[in-house]
């Protein structure tokens, strides 16, 4: 009788085990392909990556959202975030049942390590007829590079991961030198190759 109950107890907890372990199900994910990126409904700035068990929601950094465009986190020059947060809550004010006009995007993952956490890329809508490429981050390797139109932002490769970061308050990345610096001392990438 001892040895049924430990065996039944063991039973129970290998089964609790292994529901606990199980990641997060998002519903976003139902009709998505494994390891893909879509845009979570209920905030612009947020994107849920798609894997099965290894499913996570995470958020573009501080002044981005998830552009369904281009696929990726964007600046938010334009107020996208903002429009689609005021939309929402003007319809709620009304009806408290609507949601922003937004539609989910998707986007592969990026070339990387199995198991290791990605997150999309960040990159400024386009504003050009022509399109601006972003880098290419090599997994051996990491690397900085100038952001082509922007002088306070950079690129930086980390792990064969591309991420966009923006220097301190008036400061901007300084290409020939590979740091931030004051913008009355800057040597930025879009004056030297376009003479802005």
């Amino acid at each position: 009788m001892v040895t049924k109950a430990a065996t039944l107890l063991c039973l129970l907890l290998l089964t609790g085990a292994l529901t606990f372990g199980q990641g997060e199900e998002f519903p976003q994910c139902v009709d998505v392909a494994l390891e893909t990126f879509v845009m979570a409904v209920e905030d612009c700035a947020s994107y849920i990556y798609c894997n099965g068990e290894d499913s996570f929601r995470d958020s573009c950094p501080d002044q981005t959202y998830f552009d369904e465009k281009a696929q990726e986190c964007a600046f938010d020059d334009a107020g996208f975030c903002l429009r689609g947060a005021a939309t929402l809550n003007a319809t709620e004010a009304e009806t408290e049942a609507s949601a922003p006009e937004e539609v989910l995007p998707t986007i592969t993952a990026p070339a990387g390590a199995p198991g290791s956490n990605p997150s999309p890329a960040s990159n400024p809508p386009a504003s050009s007829s022509a399109p601006v490429s972003r880098p290419h981050c090599d997994a051996s390797s990491d690397s900085f590079h100038p952001h082509p139109q922007r002088c306070e932002y950079y690129y930086q490769c980390l792990s064969g991961y591309l991420t966009i970061v923006r220097c301190p308050y008036n400061y901007g990345w300084d290409h020939p030198k590979q740091q931030c610096l004051p913008l009355s001392e800057v040597q930025c990438y879009s004056s030297l190759i376009y003479g802005f």
